[in-house]
């Protein structure tokens, strides 16, 4: 009965969750653009207390996301606030970290839900909701740069590979993507239903089953000379 009582619950309250805009950001290093501002939007009916935490994104020896708190590379203002019901509040964050970057970093900037004082004992349950922004920090003159490669011997085994050899975030989402020698044409709305994300990071790469997406093995790898195509 508890469990069903916490999944009606949860069910319920997003409807009444908050709203953060934008939760993807690209920033310059240093400069104007390297800040960055934030609207979140209270729909409720009660006041909600906010508190900003910044995390810079590691990542461990099986590309899983680890995350170590980085206060100091971002001033955010202001870092806590309670939002009026019915309202919104702008936050602004700048980075501050190193200006003399070589290659992208990444960042979560975190909008982490306070508990009111004693709604836990009211209700019984403590329901908060976070949301955590995604921030690439990239230094002027750097670019991504992908490399391919297709195993797909069979249908029921096709693997492609895509890393990125560059010193900037690549994303995904700039391509389509050409196989069967340009004859079949499978755009990002497609593709992003195998790919754990839209984003590579410099010196790392994803693995991706494609023959869900094909309707017959790739003839050859001559296949990849025009893999992708920028938009």
């Amino acid at each position: 009965m508890r469990k069903l009582l916490l999944l009606l619950l949860w069910l319920s309250t997003p409807t009444m969750a908050y709203q953060v805009q934008p939760m993807i950001v690209d920033l310059a290093s240093h400069g104007k653009k390297s800040l960055v501002t934030y609207r979140l939007q209270n729909p409720s009916e009660s006041a909600l207390p906010i508190e900003i935490e910044v995390f810079k994104r590691t990542f461990d020896e099986n590309q899983k996301e680890v995350l170590i708190p980085a206060e100091d590379d971002f001033i955010v203002l202001p870092p806590q606030v309670e939002v009026p019901a019915k309202s919104y509040q702008v936050f602004r964050a700048k980075y501050l970290g190193s200006p003399a970057l070589k290659e992208t970093d990444s960042y979560r900037i975190v909008f982490k839900q306070l508990p009111l004082p004693n709604e836990d004992e009211k209700s019984g349950v403590k329901m908060v909701f976070n949301f955590a922004t995604l921030v690439f920090v990239s230094p002027d003159g750097i670019s991504a740069q992908q490399k391919s490669t297709l195993n797909c011997a069979k249908l029921a085994d096709c693997t492609l590979t895509i890393s990125n050899e560059g010193q900037r975030v690549l994303d995904l989402s700039h391509f389509d993507y050409h196989f069967h020698q340009g004859k079949t044409t499978i755009n990002w709305a497609q593709f992003q239903s195998i790919t754990p994300g839209r984003f590579i990071m410099p010196g790392h790469k994803v693995e991706l089953d494609i023959s869900p997406l094909l309707g017959e093995t790739p003839t050859d790898s001559a296949a990849l000379i025009n893999l992708f195509n920028k938009k």
